[in-house]
């Protein structure tokens, strides 16, 4: 890198300035971003913007604020300062967003080559529900499988777990989550600026086990430079549904290019309600009249340093955060009757230190334009706690104890335009180190490296045709070591290696159709190899009560999907369906033998080939001033090709239907979220009904000085409706939350 910025050519800085208005004066408060340099900043109290320090080039500026439709303007800057005005109008319609996990480059979601979609903090601060995969289960396509609020996860189009990439920031998050539902994904959503889905198999800059799609959550644990010298957000929440109160402040000291960023964040929920009932254990038959969730709670605190430089040669920057969460498990709660229904809920212990480093190097040499490197640390600690009673009680033994040190880095070249061709270089590495111990350790001591390199290349076929290729080599080696003070006597031995490579490629066409109107087409062949649980799992899993076994002879699952999609956005209509086929040979899953271990059902995991089909639609309508109606719906058929039944835990047909007032300072929600009964059901699966809830809100934006606060007022579950979902793996014992009232206060500066 450093003799490449030696022979880079040389450019004057120039500054990118600017005012954003609307009909009824200046904006303040709307967040301005220049694509190419992934610079984000704010107007002020006379709508003004500025972003210095720019080297010279063309640039894209992107305007977005609530209750107007976004703008997108391009801009040459030639040394000196460049001056844009936007003017912006008002529109109830969700304005777009930039997603900057599908490509390389920064686009809107209806300019990507597959289905796309992004949050602001705002936007997700208002969403239904508790963990970031309940705020964006109101997407088409994308829902979420809970086991209590703490450890849901995002299901995207029917697959989950190693198949759907989460990251933070980008990188890996090096936890163990995708080990068993009752596992969380360490993040907090109080802390989270952006969020972007990609649904379907993603692109192959993110390495393998993204089949599904992938999530990535933006923390900003490096900040950037802005033109004002204090800057920040505040947010604070409060939640009757289990007495949740959560709060987050994240600052940022700037001068000139430098950064000085502190966050810190915690939240205490107490056990969910659920509506009042009597609740049947399926397994002993015993009822149990309940009104909250038993081991539902939820308890979370981190904090967050970062520094960053940024000047005309691009940034620099570290940082790093701790985070604790101890949550709780729910199942069979402790009970007089402890010799015939032994208690089931257990709680999880987290611990989590994380480096990250980020820099983006404007190079501007004759051959690579900008160098991208990101790299993470995670030295990640899990301990589960199984509640145990006996005639003397309640105990709280350690029953498994997991520490993992990770690394992931990311190295990018973008280079130099040569004709109608753009594109990267890219290698990419993630070294995992697993240790295990504990009275019941699920498998052995690993390490496992990846490592990668791939080219992307985009061709502009002309004024409204983009085409994009892909390819990627993958190798994965998992070496499993002994530990002799291993409990399993298989553990104390066990020396063998597991290799797996495989070439990956994606293809991908946007055609704009005409103004306003795109129609995309995505190809991709996916990779993941099998991981360490699913080859060698050999244990008790007391947080899913079952034996868990794996199998060493297990293949890669290989995935090839077909996404298409429709787009189409006027400033009173927006259009969007999507159709997808995704196959995938050596589909790995688990299933329930008949068997029993140790008094608990063996989970034994296995193989087969899998077929996905479906499609999301979605229609949004400004039928008056400041009113959106909005209707959307979703639906996937998972079918096991070889033995032909349909694979369990898939979810049903879905819709969603609202009504929405917003301005300038005013806003206000009624939703309807449906479901279809499920009746297609794998192995292990059992019927679920079909369901209509109803969740409204109310929310007023104020502006003071160079200050925003966001206040709104949130119903989920307005009547209380007693509902299961498919996806619940505790759903045939507890229904989902019931009622709840929730207040949420954002102060932007």
């Amino acid at each position: 890198m450093c003799l490449v910025l030696l022979c880079a050519a040389e450019a004057p800085a120039g500054t990118i300035r600017g005012t954003v208005t609307g009909p009824r004066g200046p904006i303040a408060g709307a967040t301005v971003r220049v694509l190419e340099l992934d610079r984000t900043g704010r107007t002020g109290t006379d709508g003004g913007f500025q972003f210095a320090g720019v080297r010279s080039g063309t640039y894209t500026v992107f305007v977005r604020v609530i209750g107007y439709a976004s703008r997108t303007m391009t801009v040459l800057v030639e040394g000196e300062a460049a001056d844009l005005t936007f003017k912006l109008l008002e529109s109830a319609i969700e304005a777009e967003e930039i997603v900057v996990s599908g490509s390389p480059y920064p686009r809107t979601a209806d300019d990507q080559y597959q289905s796309a979609e992004s949050k602001s903090l705002v936007e997700l601060h208002a969403s239904s529900g508790s963990s970031f995969s309940e705020k964006i289960s109101d997407l088409p396509g994308v829902a979420v499988r809970s086991n209590g609020s703490a450890p849901s996860r995002p299901v995207l189009r029917g697959l989950s777990d190693n198949r759907v990439l989460v990251l933070e920031n980008g990188l890996r998050t090096g936890d163990i989550s995708t080990y068993d539902p009752a596992h969380a994904v360490p993040i907090e959503a109080a802390g989270i600026s952006q969020i972007d889905v990609v649904r379907g198999p993603a692109t192959i800059l993110y390495g393998p086990s993204t089949i599904g799609g992938l999530v990535n959550v933006f923390t900003n644990t490096i900040p950037a430079a802005s033109g004002a010298p204090f800057t920040g957000t505040v947010s604070l929440t409060g939640n009757t549904g289990s007495d949740e109160y959560a709060g987050y402040f994240g600052g940022v000291l700037s001068s000139g290019g430098h950064a000085l960023g502190i966050s810190a964040a915690g939240l205490h929920a107490q056990d969910i309600r659920i509506p009042e009932g009597t609740y049947t254990d399926p397994g002993s038959g015993q009822p149990f009249l309940l009104n909250r969730m038993p081991q539902s709670f939820n308890h979370v605190w981190e904090a967050g340093i970062g520094y960053s430089y940024q000047g005309d040669f691009g940034m620099i920057g570290f940082g790093g955060k701790h985070y604790e969460m101890n949550y709780g498990i729910p199942g069979v709660p402790p009970n007089p009757d402890w010799a015939d229904v032994p208690p089931a809920t257990s709680r999880i212990a987290q611990k989590k230190n994380t480096l990250e480093v980020r820099s983006m190097l404007d190079v501007g040499g004759p051959l690579v334009r900008q160098i991208r490197f990101n790299a993470n640390y995670v030295d990640y600690n899990h301990s589960e706690f199984p509640t145990a009673q006996d005639s003397t009680g309640i105990s709280d033994p350690q029953a498994n104890h997991f520490h993992k040190q990770a690394v992931n880095a990311t190295l990018q070249f973008q280079h130099q335009r040569f004709g109608n061709f753009q594109g990267i270089v890219g290698f990419w590495t993630n070294i995992e180190n697993l240790t295990i111990d504990g009275d019941m350790p699920l498998g052995p001591n690993s390490l496992t490296t990846g490592l990668a390199g791939y080219v992307y290349e985009e061709y502009l076929a002309g004024e409204d045709t983009r085409l994009q290729a892909g390819i990627r080599f993958d190798y994965n080696r998992i070496h499993t070591s002994p530990f002799a003070d291993s409990p399993d006597s298989v553990f104390r031995s066990i020396d063998v290696a597991r290799l797996s490579n495989a070439v990956t490629a994606s293809l991908g066409a946007v055609r704009k159709l005409s103004s306003g109107m795109t129609l995309s087409l995505s190809l991709a062949r996916s990779f993941r190899a099998p991981t360490v649980q699913e080859l060698f799992a050999n244990g008790l899993d007391a947080a899913s009560a079952t034996y868990s076994k794996g199998e060493a002879d297990l293949a890669a699952e290989t995935g090839f999907g077909i996404d298409a999609s429709f787009r189409a956005r006027t400033s009173v209509l927006v259009v969007e369906v999507s159709p997808y086929l995704n196959f995938i040979n050596n589909y790995i899953y688990a299933f329930l033998t008949g068997d029993t271990l140790q008094d608990f059902p063996v989970r034994q995991f296995s193989a087969t080939d899998a077929r996905l089909m479906g499609f999301e639609a979605s229609v949004t309508l400004e039928p008056l001033e400041d009113i959106a109606v909005k209707g959307s719906v979703d639906y996937v058929n998972a079918e096991d090709t070889k033995n032909r039944v349909p694979l369990p835990f898939t979810p049903p047909l879905r819709g969603l239907l609202s009504v929405r007032y917003q301005d300038a300072m005013y806003s206000g929600v009624m939703e309807v979220r449906l479901a279809a009964s499920q009746t297609r059901l794998g192995d292990g699966d059992t019927p679920t009904a079909g369901y209509g809830v109803v969740n409204c809100a109310a929310g007023i934006r104020l502006l003071q000085g160079g200050l925003v606060h966001a206040i709104s007022v949130h119903c989920d579950n307005l009547f209380d409706k007693a509902y299961r979902d498919n996806l619940s793996v505790i759903k045939d014992f507890i229904p989902q939350p019931g009622r709840s009232f929730r207040l949420a206060y954002d102060l932007l500066f």
